[in-house]
């Protein structure tokens, strides 16, 4: 049975919320001055020890006394009048941030180590006006945050609160629907994200590296940088490449472990909750009305391996947000899971009745971009400096060219658009095959170009705009593209469904 809570009174955060708060703003501290901390243990001699122990008591006591103004102003209630959620912070400065209970998109319930050590929770809230959570509560239990998610995300269908527990809140446990393994989470972690992870590996081997610089140490590197001299070109090349793939599969797979471990997802009534994380544990609802665009990717290992990842893209007031903040990721399922995923978020499976494909001039255009003029560029600058013999540069050259050529290829090959009376579906990809779908009632804006060298051969665009992000189909037949474009404006008009 679960505790009614009197959001209409303003709350506080749990009394222990202190603690995190002082623990939250300690290691923000250390984050931001460990390089002077590393330089103090390297180079004692610089500083007055009495002094440096006597500045960080005297700042452990004010980062205290922050932490518990900060819990003392901060409130939080629902203003039954006027429909809002609002929020009142501050300890000099008052800020009162207030959201439209109407434009909450999605509420999300976190917990980090932190917050795991003395057991209570984070609440954010996400609506589709602001590039960055819209409010955020640092510290309440489980109890409270559960009890105001609910109220909060169920809210334009019941506006009861007077802290009583309307009928559309069920007094049992959202059923478990979909949990997906840690076998499956290891083979995303195996398939997936290799730019991201190589990515991170570059970050850290760079930090290190300026950091050593910083404290004198720098000779630690070169000196075992110089060593491999001893060894022939190839064996070092050899040795690093599979140093590089091992530590990039290494760091995939701890990273995705750690990220989406015990992931599962529970129905409750009309939305879906998702669970996930080994550290910090994470808990979003979403309501399938706003879901604007489905997206699920599967590449060649994947499809072997019969796993998925899927990404769902709610409201967002811009591109760029849609790309960053309101973009869902369901990693690791099967095709039976993925089957059964959007049954729920489009209560019916995608069926394709027409098929638009790209003209042959996108493959022609693509290899005269990314082959014709690198390479011509590549052989003539090479002609200049010499830094390759000929037969090199024409070797490197013919490789690049397989290997452009090859993706160029697969990418025009896989590059299509499916369309039905009610869904949308663009393919497209060389290695990663993604799938982004939308409904047609969905659609906020519609925009068709054609260059003027493309009317004489009957090519155009389209690009499809949604509140959470934009789908573009280019170089393909303009005539049918028009058709379909007239179809869609038509079925936004006459449609009856909720866009969001």
């Amino acid at each position: 049975m679960r505790t009614n809570f009197d959001f209409t009174v303003p709350q506080r955060q749990s009394l222990i919320g202190v603690l995190v708060l002082f623990a939250n703003t300690l290691q923000k501290s250390i984050r931001a001055f460990w390089p002077l901390l590393v330089v103090f243990l390297f180079r004692k001699e610089l500083f007055d020890r009495m002094y440096v122990y006597i500045g960080i008591i005297i700042l452990i006591l004010l980062i205290a006394i922050i932490a518990f103004l900060k819990y003392w102003f901060f409130k939080f209630y629902i203003d039954s009048d006027l429909e809002e959620f609002v929020i009142e912070s501050g300890i000099l400065n008052k800020t009162k941030t207030t959201i439209q209970l109407h434009k909450i998109q999605k509420v999300d319930i976190n917990q980090s180590l932190i917050q795991r050590i003395f057991n209570v929770h984070k609440l954010e809230i996400d609506t589709a006006g602001s590039d960055k959570k819209e409010a955020s509560i640092g510290a309440i239990s489980e109890e409270m945050a559960v009890n105001l998610k609910s109220r909060l995300i169920e809210n334009s269908k019941k506006q009861d609160y007077n802290g009583n527990v309307d009928d559309f809140q069920s007094e049992q446990e959202p059923k478990s629907f979909i949990t997906i393994s840690l076998g499956s989470l290891i083979k995303i972690g195996f398939t997936a994200n290799y730019m991201a992870s190589l990515a991170y590996l570059f970050l850290v081997f760079s930090t290190i590296s300026e950091n050593l610089k910083q404290i004198g140490q720098e000779s630690l590197i070169d000196d075992n940088v110089s060593k491999l001299d001893e060894f022939p070109l190839t064996t070092v090349l050899m040795i690093a490449l599979g140093l590089i793939i091992f530590s990039v599969l290494f760091i995939n797979l701890v990273m995705t472990i750690v990220k989406y471990f015990n992931f599962t997802i529970k129905r409750d009534e009309n939305t879906f909750i998702l669970s996930y994380g080994l550290i910090n544990l994470k808990n979003t609802i979403i309501n399938p009305e706003k879901v604007q665009i489905i997206k699920w990717t599967q590449n060649f290992f994947q499809r072997k391996l019969n796993v998925n990842t899927i990404e769902i893209k709610q409201a967002s007031s811009d591109e760029k947000r849609a790309k960053n903040k309101d973009k869902t990721k369901i990693p690791g399922c099967n095709n039976d899971e993925r089957i059964e995923i959007l049954k729920l978020l489009i209560e019916k499976l995608p069926k394709y009745e027409k098929e638009l494909h790209p003209n042959i001039r996108k493959l022609l255009l693509n290899s005269f971009i990314f082959i014709l003029i690198p390479v011509t560029i590549g052989l003539f600058v090479n002609n200049y400096n010499n830094k390759f013999e000929t037969v090199q540069a024409i070797g490197l050259a013919t490789l690049y060219s397989l290997f452009i050529g090859v993706i160029i290829l697969f990418s025009y090959k896989n590059y299509r658009l499916y369309t039905s009376t009610d869904f949308i579906v663009k393919k497209s990809g060389a290695w990663d095959i993604d799938y982004e779908l939308i409904q047609p009632h969905k659609i906020q804006g519609i925009k068709t170009f054609q260059l003027f060298w493309q009317k004489r051969t009957n090519i155009g665009s389209v690009t499809l705009y949604t509140a959470g992000g934009n789908i573009s189909f280019r170089t393909t037949n303009y005539s049918e593209l028009k058709k379909l474009v007239n179809y869609w404006l038509y079925q936004v008009e006459v449609s009856k469904r909720n866009w969001m």
